[in-house]
Order: structure tokens, then C-alpha cells, then sequence
């Protein structure tokens, strides 16, 4: 093979690896959606409070977000392999240990040294393909990492819900185990270094004076913004409508994990879309895509509030479909090109990205949940009053090309 493939087969490099990557990265993002069928129980479970369940599920995203850039900075500097396996191991082994939480301290504790390795596995997937991929073909790739989100957020609950009801809480997280430690034995015998560069990369000493150029590069901030915001607006209201869907409307655990698929199916024709048409249209048409059903979005929630669709289950649900229709068009597009403003920092790059959209989640996540009244309308305000923000974000990127 050429020396550009890694020594690995076309359908390794093309296929198998890529996906495996993505199956990784999106770790993160199922050791919080895995167990929120469960949520209501462990709230018992634990006799603890409904924000200490939510904070359990946000200090993943806030942990692995600060820990992701020192994930970054050493496999830029050390390589990718390295630094992929130490923190897929880690995320194994302590998911497995979740299950041996009894109080919410402990449960707490578990999942703040799960959330250590997650933020590696999370960083370090998306620099290796950042690593193999260019241009408009790193960029479908990045679709299609896109669209594993929809896909686990619509297993994530599914799976969870009935791993909960066939075998207890405790099974998510078995599961979480079971799957990194697979892909730890892969990764341990075919996993190529693709930073081959990373001996000319500068040391630790640097990390402060490399984040800075970032830091101070308007354009990347920007982008930074417009990639974190959707991200947290979604996560806003996924950490909170178990309690709305469970708890107030009486939904049983598996009913709303099913009848969350509409919106998450949305998500996936989104991303497919995108990733059928990001090389015709180009990122600024596909942003602009994105900042309409923004706009439409906001106009509906509003619309709703007044008029009352946000006390009915299936008003909810298919105004937040709206939203899952423009999450790809925004968050790729802006994340591939705050990457591209870095191509010498690039696992810095994408570990600042991580440490942007998780911290937004998990500060926007915990406002708004002190809030939480058990209705649907706080969570809604606060997704519009972001919308907002974002669609404002929106508006000269979709009209500048960076």
C-alpha cells in the first residue's frame, strides 16, 4: 500500500478503520444517553435530587472537555496511538466499575474517572481521521461521523431501556465496558501512528503559547461557537425530557426512549443529506441550510409557548425535529473549518473544540436545570434564547468563507 495509507488495505483505510474511529468517538455521547431511561430510578435509587442525576450526566462533557486538551496537546507531540489506547483503557475500566456505585457519591466519583478517559477517545478519533483525510473528503467524513450521533442517540435510550428493565441499571454500563474493551484489543494490534510528523511538533512548554494563537484567531472562535451551540441546545433538552416524558406525562421508560426516535431519525436524514450534497453546495450554502431551520425552529417554540403545543408529548417531539434537521449542516461545517485554521495544531485544535461545545453544554445543561420545574417550558426558553444566539452566530459565516 502507499505510504500514505498507513501500510493498512483500501477497506481498512477507506471503511473498517473510519468507522471504528466513529464508533469511538461517539462513547462519550452513549455513557450519558445509555442510562437516561434509567434516570428517574437512580434518582431513587440514590435518594438524591433530579440536578445531582443531571450533574452526573454533564461533568462527562465538563471533565473530558479540559482533560481533552492535554489528550490533544500529547498526541500532537507523542502521537495518536499512544494516547488512544492509554484513554480508551481508562474508559473501560471504569465503566465497568459504574456498576458497583452505591450512593451518588461513588456513582459520582466513577463517572468522573470514566469521563477522563472519554475525553481522549473522543479528541483522539477525530485527529486520526483529520490525520488521514483532506479537504471536501475529510469533510464527508466528518458527515458521517455526523450521523453516528443520530444513530446513537436513537440506540443509546433504545438499548439502555431494556438493558434497565432485563437486567438493572448496572447493565448500561457493562455494555459501555464491554464494547471499549473490544475496541481496545483492535486498536492494540492495527491501529497505525498517522501523526508521523508529531517528533516536529512543539513540546509541552508550548501548550500555552499554541492554545493563545488559537485563543486570539477570531475566525476559529467564532466557528468554535457556532459548533458547541447546537450541540448544547440538543443536549438541553435530551438531559432533561426523561423527567418531562417519564415523570410528567407518565411515560413508561422504553415508550420514551421509542418516541424519541422521530426526532434523532430527523438527525439522521439531516446528516445524510449533508453528506450527500457538502461537496456540491459548499459549507457556506450548507450553513445558511442550517440557519433557516434555526430560524424556523425558534419561531416554533415561541409560537408554542403562546399557544400551548408545549403541554402535548407530540407537539414536543415534532417541534424538536425541526432542530435535528439542521444539527449536521451546522455542527460539521463549522467544525471542519475551525480545524482547517489550524493544520499544524490540529489535536489541539479539535481537543479546544471538545473543550468549547462540552463546557457550553454542561454550563447552558445546568443552568437551565436549575430551572427544571418538571415541564417541558423552561428547558424550551432556554433552547430559544440559544437559538438565538446562535442563529445571530450564523449569520456573517454563512456568508464568508474562511
Amino acid at each position: 500500500m502507499a505510504k500514505k495509507d498507513f501500510g493498512l488495505t483500501k477497506f481498512q483505510y477507506t471503511t473498517l478503520l473510519p468507522s471504528l474511529l466513529m464508533i469511538t468517538g461517539v462513547l462519550m455521547v452513549a455513557s450519558i444517553d445509555i442510562y437516561l431511561p434509567a434516570a428517574p430510578f437512580l434518582k431513587h435509587y440514590f435518594q438524591t435530587s433530579e440536578w445531582m442525576i443531571q450533574f452526573s450526566m454533564m461533568q462527562t462533557p465538563i471533565v473530558g472537555a479540559i482533560i481533552g486538551m492535554l489528550y490533544g496537546h500529547w498526541s500532537d507531540i507523542n502521537g495518536r496511538r499512544p494516547a488512544m489506547l492509554f484513554s480508551l483503557g481508562i474508559f473501560s475500566v471504569f465503566s465497568f466499575l459504574c456498576c458497583f456505585a452505591w450512593n451518588i457519591e461513588s456513582f459520582l466519583v466513577l463517572r468522573f474517572l470514566q469521563a477522563i478517559g472519554a475525553g481522549g477517545i473522543s479528541i483522539i478519533s477525530i485527529s486520526i481521521l483529520a490525520d488521514m483525510f483532506k479537504g471536501a473528503t475529510y469533510a464527508r467524513y466528518m458527515a458521517t461521523y455526523s450521523m453516528s450521533f443520530p444513530i446513537m442517540f436513537a440506540l443509546a435510550p433504545v438499548l439502555g431501556a431494556h438493558l434497565f428493565e432485563w437486567f438493572g441499571w448496572q447493565a448500561n454500563f457493562w455494555f459501555l465496558s464491554l464494547i471499549a474493551t473490544s475496541l481496545w484489543l483492535y486498536f492494540i494490534n492495527n491501529l497505525p501512528e498517522t501523526h508521523e510528523n508529531h517528533a516536529d511538533t512543539m513540546g509541552w512548554g508550548h501548550i500555552f503559547s499554541n492554545l493563545k494563537s488559537l485563543i486570539t484567531n477570531k475566525h476559529f472562535m467564532m466557528l468554535s461557537a457556532c459548533h458547541g451551540l447546537p450541540v448544547a441546545i440538543a443536549a438541553v433538552y435530551s438531559v432533561n425530557s426523561s423527567f418531562v416524558f417519564i415523570d410528567h406525562f407518565k411515560f413508561l421508560p422504553t415508550a420514551y426512549a421509542y418516541i424519541q426516535l422521530f426526532p434523532v431519525f430527523l438527525n439522521l436524514i439531516g446528516s445524510f443529506a449533508y453528506r450527500q450534497y457538502v461537496v456540491k453546495w459548499g459549507m457556506e450554502r450548507c450553513i445558511r441550510y442550517g440557519l433557516y431551520l434555526n430560524l424556523a425552529f425558534l419561531v416554533l417554540t415561541i409560537f408554542g409557548a403562546f399557544v400551548g403545543l408545549l403541554q402535548l408529548p407530540f407537539s414536543i417531539i415534532a417541534i424538536m425535529g425541526v432542530l435535528n434537521l439542521s444539527l449536521s449542516a451546522v455542527l460539521s461545517s463549522c467544525g471542519t473549518k475551525a480545524v482547517e485554521c489550524a493544520p499544524q495544531q490540529k489535536g489541539l485544535a479539535v481537543a479546544f473544540l471538545g473543550l468549547f461545545r462540552n463546557g457550553v453544554v454542561a454550563l447552558l445543561v445546568l443552568v437551565v436545570g436549575a430551572f427544571f420545574d418538571g415541564t417541558i417550558v423552561p428547558v424550551y426558553i432556554g433552547m430559544a434564547i440559544l437559538t438565538a444566539i446562535l442563529v445571530g452566530l450564523l449569520l456573517p459565516i454563512s456568508k464568508k468563507t474562511y
